[in-house]
């Protein structure tokens, strides 16, 4: 039988029915020294990746979340294999829906105590959706019952996230947010993958690369292994190489719907939306792309202001701005003044508030939005 941590054969809190749920015994002499009441820890972002290679023996669960859904799955396949090399295996590993949680609180305990019966570490996995699981959750981590590692994955959570804050307060368990990469991510993506495969990229063609991927880790390194794939035999990868097979995938449609937005081309803009969305992209990541193109037209209005040309203004862009959209961008800094740019940024960064705190569909919020902006281009 195994016993609760409150002490001889009690029975644990919050087991309801005529089900016991009991866990094991406290150690003589009480827990270590790095007990939950030393507060949390905070894993810094550089030590993301050695943590999910090799997670630390007391770590007892993990919650891994964010708007770049493609990376969140990347990092909890990453971590999942540094517990086990099968991660269909009925004996290690068992999976758990938030209906199932709510519908027996009790199982996930039940679960995460269970022992492997082929040795090595169980894992368990718990997916969210949008319904609140924080209470089977806050007794499992106030009391944990074994040492299987719990990996919870779920999508964008606001700091107000009662599950975020659980795992953010226990000293054994870590969070860890995943948002669209930045530039030093996606050039460390496009390293790896090439590198691999003994292929270097051109200067343009890198820059090409840099501008086009990040808005999903997944749909990045799925557009770098075709390019892989096209290059063959070819040590070196030339932006025409790059075009010819990233140029009309999912990674570009982020690009064409934020100039297709400050086009003022309104069907165009409803055509690459339905396609980003069909290929799973999130509204977030579709309002940060544009909001990251509307910073780059006042950031190049100011170098105007200070009297460079627009082409000078463009070349100093980081990166500077593709040949591919020079035209449209030259024209879009006629439109988008200062102020007026000032004004789209406001609207993007409010629809991004109200994609997460409002409860409207975030398809919806992100859609009306850049519909607004593609209005507001041909006005004066």
């Amino acid at each position: 039988m195994r016993v609760c941590h409150l002490g001889g054969g009690k029975k644990c809190p919050g087991t309801g029915g005529s089900r016991t749920e009991y866990r094991y015994r406290q150690p003589p002499g009480g827990f270590p020294a790095a007990s939950r009441s030393a507060g949390p820890v905070k894993l810094p972002a550089r030590q993301v990746a050695g943590f999910l290679r090799a997670p630390e023996p007391d770590t007892r669960a993990v919650l891994i979340y964010g708007s770049d859904r493609g990376l969140v799955r990347e990092r909890v396949t990453t971590l999942a294999a540094s517990i086990t090399d099968d991660p269909s295996d009925p004996f290690r590993v068992s999976e758990l829906t938030p209906e199932e949680v709510r519908a027996d609180p009790a199982r996930l305990g039940d679960e995460v105590a269970a022992q492997s019966m082929t040795g090595g570490r169980r894992l368990v996995f718990l997916r969210l959706d949008n319904s609140d699981i924080s209470k089977p959750l806050a007794l499992v981590l106030e009391d944990y019952p074994g040492d299987s590692l719990l990996i919870v994955e779920a999508g964008e959570l606001s700091s107000r996230s009662a599950v975020r804050k659980l795992f953010e307060a226990d000293r054994e368990a870590v969070a860890i947010a995943c948002y669209a990469d930045d530039e030093r991510a996606i050039d460390g993506l496009i390293s790896d993958v090439l590198g691999a495969a003994g292929i270097t990229a051109a200067p343009d063609a890198r820059n090409y690369l840099l501008k086009q991927l990040g808005s999903d880790r997944m749909v990045s390194r799925r557009e770098l292994e075709k390019l892989v794939l096209y290059a063959g035999e070819k040590q070196t990868v030339s932006l025409e190489d790059v075009v010819q097979i990233v140029g009309d995938n999912g990674a570009l449609s982020l690009e064409e719907i934020a100039f297709a937005a400050a086009d003022g081309n309104g069907d165009q803009l409803e055509r690459q939306l339905a396609r980003a969305f069909r290929e799973g992209l999130s509204p977030i990541a579709v309002l940060r792309a544009a909001l990251r193109h509307y910073q780059r037209l006042h950031m190049a209005a100011g170098f105007m202001a200070g009297g460079k040309s627009s082409d000078q203004a463009m070349k100093q862009l980081r990166p500077p701005v593709l040949f591919l959209f020079a035209d449209r961008f030259r024209r879009q800094l006629q439109s988008w003044k200062p102020r007026r740019s000032r004004s789209a940024m406001a609207l993007l960064g409010e629809a991004e508030r109200d994609c997460k705190s409002t409860g409207i569909p975030d398809r919806a919020v992100c859609h009306r939005a850049l519909m607004r902006l593609s209005m507001a281009a041909h006005s004066k």
